[in-house]
């Protein structure tokens, strides 16, 4: 049977259809592979996806670096919330790719260390990412008896400085309005409306209003996952409040925030609501089929927008509209309580120093020139 254009969005992973109660995904050679039942859950089939596709792929490189990390990649994504899931898997074929040639028992710390350096030599953030991937799959391949240490250990990766940066309200408003406009046309100097842009500004918008991590606005669902209540943030109406529940602490802390629903964010849902696709919503921030937009689609569209409005040099990322959300509540006068549990934060001291490092200090020291003393 070969597979089918689909006529309607459904939010499926490319080639994989539902049928007959079940998840099949179509290869290439158009052989339809049954994936689970479909009462298993999302989560099932899109483990299954991976194991097929790992099988079905012409093996990588002469070493078994590839192998394994393919084998431990099978064994551990399920592991990792779906918010997460997908970054984690593309760090992994990084290292898939990168060793591709390398048995693991050649793998020392010199090696990590060239890993690292080679490929983030400005990117202190990304170093500790990747060797913290790294190091876990070296630990699992101790463990398997692959190898006898982890040479990870032996590595030592700088901590990056603390992040500082505060966008200016006029860069940040010539940001967001550039969402909306390309660059001028070099005959006509007129801007053309961009697709993206209105779901972009209201990504955007929802960052601010809500001051929560962006990973948590791309998630957004409409209303609750029957599945997976208790690891979805989204809309409640009928109590008038988000329920976020923070990716980055959900296997932590798991410290949650209800936002109640301004005027303001209300304002925001209605136009998202309106946004296409207008049917088969589940995502309140949502790509051209439906899906979350990813963390990749939001960072071009902002990097995009900077250098449209001449600040492509300026150090400005998505993740800061959330400290300057908490920074401009602080100066709104809330106090730090109230910008603690904003934050999700377990401890006041992380929420006092998030907001501390933005704020630039004001001087109310007055001093003269000393008058010269009279004999």
């Amino acid at each position: 049977m070969m597979a089918r254009r689909r006529d309607r969005i459904d939010g499926l992973p490319n080639r994989v259809y539902q049928k007959a109660g079940s998840f099949y995904w179509v290869r290439k050679d158009n052989k339809w592979l049954k994936l689970c039942r479909a009462d298993e859950g999302e989560r099932r089939m899109l483990e299954r996806l991976i194991e097929e596709k790992r099988k079905f792929e012409p093996s990588i490189g002469s070493g078994n670096m590839p192998r394994l990390v393919g084998e431990y990649m099978d064994k551990t994504a399920g592991k990792y919330a779906e918010t997460f899931r997908d970054e984690w898997t593309r760090r992994g074929e990084g290292v898939r790719s990168y060793f591709r040639d390398w048995d693991v028992q050649q793998l020392d710390a010199a090696a990590v260390e060239e890993f690292l350096t080679t490929n983030w030599p400005d990117k202190l953030p990304t170093q500790r990412a990747m060797k913290a991937w790294l190091s876990k799959f070296c630990g699992w391949a101790v463990r398997k008896r692959e190898i006898e240490v982890n040479p990870c250990r032996e590595v030592e990766v700088k901590k990056p400085k603390t992040r500082k940066v505060y966008i200016p309200d006029a860069a940040f408003l010539a940001i967001r309005d550039a969402l909306m406009l390309s660059k001028p046309h070099p005959n006509t100097g007129k801007r053309a409306a961009v697709p993206t842009g209105p779901m972009m500004q209201c990504f955007i918008d929802l960052c601010y209003l809500t001051a929560q991590r962006s990973t948590e606005i791309r998630n957004l669902r409409w209303s609750v996952d029957e599945s997976n209540p208790l690891g979805c943030s989204y809309v409640d109406r009928e109590n008038g409040v988000i329920h976020f529940v923070p990716s980055k602490t959900e296997d932590s802390s798991g410290e949650m925030v209800d936002w109640p629903i301004t005027p303001e964010i209300d304002t925001v849902l209605q136009r998202a609501k309106l946004l296409e696709p207008a049917f088969g919503q589940t995502y309140v921030i949502r790509d051209k089929r439906g899906n979350a937009k990813t963390d990749q689609s939001v960072r071009d569209a902002w990097e995009g927008a900077m250098e449209r409005v001449g600040l492509a040099k300026a150090p400005y990322t998505i993740k800061d509209i959330r400290a300057k959300a908490l920074t401009d509540a602080k100066k709104a006068g809330y106090d730090i309580d109230a910008l603690q549990a904003a934050a999700a934060h377990t401890d006041r001291s992380t929420t006092a120093g998030y907001i501390k490092q933005r704020e630039v200090p004001v001087s109310t020291i007055r001093l003269a020139l000393p008058a010269l003393k009279s004999a």
